[in-house]
């Protein structure tokens, strides 16, 4: 879903540029009186606009009902097992209904057992290489470039050779539906293949594909055929992304924790993801000024070390019970 709304993003941001750029010829032109004043519609309705699925959001949240789990943890069993029912469409007899509040009974109890837990526990012996792990793979993940695509696509878009109207309306769009679509083989990859193959497999291709997009950018003042070899490029690398590099840090982190850190452990990826996330945001735009698309080069290299890492210090957590991960991060196994 979050793809998805990625792509409703960008068509809402194409329709918005298009009806407050009714002159396109005058883009990217030098004005020749600095002070005249400068239309901020564009940027100013594209803000408003977020008040409208926010506003949804915070409303149908008044309609959501409380989580069973949480209910279950506040021993307030009899309104879990309510919920439970109204979530299968059935009654709260059910066995269904009834082995469901069991499981989460289960799970809540084992939470206490297991008791509070720090920081610090994150860095002992059992369990500090899954930290380290979980934070290098949030760091790798940003650092292939992904979020320097997503976010500034229209710019490389604009640097590679098309027209103002492709890269801001239609390449975004095709790009931003790759991503959509990308996701479904990953659904289907993570549990046949596993995670680590996916990491090493993404990796590379991620590798190939930048390399391949600085190669063609290189020729496009041959012509359009160029242009279109690198854009396919990056629509390929996104499709690199989309399967492997982009669910696997999530799904990786939520697991390969034990119960009594989990929610510590995966914070630690988090906070890793969204630190990288806003190093790329910022220092992305300068890179491709001072390098143009040399850039690529740079995320290639990145895709590399992000395959020497996952190949050699990843460890595979598929079918993987918590005992048998702790033998394998304390080196046992």
């Amino acid at each position: 879903m979050t793809t998805f709304g990625i792509i409703v993003a960008a068509v809402i941001n194409s329709i918005v540029w298009y009806y407050t750029n009714v002159k396109p010829e005058g883009l990217g032109k030098a004005r020749s009186n600095i002070w005249e004043e400068v239309s901020n519609f564009e940027w100013r309705f594209a803000l408003l606009f977020q008040v409208v699925p926010g506003l949804g959001l915070a409303l149908l949240m008044c309609f959501l009902p409380k989580s069973p789990r949480w209910l279950c943890s506040k021993d307030r069993d009899e309104e879990a097992v309510e919920v439970l029912a109204k979530l299968n469409a059935t009654s709260t007899s059910d066995e269904l209904v009834q082995s469901e509040l069991k499981a989460i009974q289960e799970d809540v109890a084992a939470t206490r057992a297991a008791g509070s837990s720090s920081f610090g526990e994150l860095f002992s012996p059992v369990i500090r290489r899954r930290t380290f792990i979980t934070f290098l793979m949030q760091l790798f993940q940003q650092w292939t470039g992904i979020n320097v695509i997503m976010y500034y696509q229209s710019q490389i878009y604009n640097e590679i050779g098309f027209t103002k109207f492709m890269s801001t309306v239609v390449l975004p769009i095709i790009n931003n539906f790759v991503n959509f679509i990308s996701t479904f083989p990953g659904m289907w990859g993570i549990e046949r293949l596993g995670r680590k193959t996916l990491l090493v497999i993404g990796s590379l291709m991620m590798m190939v594909f930048h390399i391949s997009t600085w190669a063609f950018s290189t020729q496009t003042e041959k012509g359009k055929t160029w242009q279109y070899l690198a854009v396919t490029s990056i629509f390929l690398m996104v499709f690199s992304f989309a399967w492997t590099w982009g669910p696997v840090p999530w799904v990786y982190q939520a697991e390969v924790f034990p119960l009594r850190v989990r929610v510590k452990g995966s914070a630690v990826g988090t906070v890793s993801n969204f630190l990288n996330n806003w190093i790329i945001a910022f220092v992305g735009p300068a890179l491709m000024k001072a390098w143009s698309t040399k850039t690529f080069l740079l995320f290639a290299a990145a895709c590399l070390l992000a395959w020497v890492y996952s190949q050699f210090y990843v460890i595979e957590c598929k079918g993987v019970s918590i005992d048998e991960m702790d033998a394998k991060m304390a080196g046992k196994a």
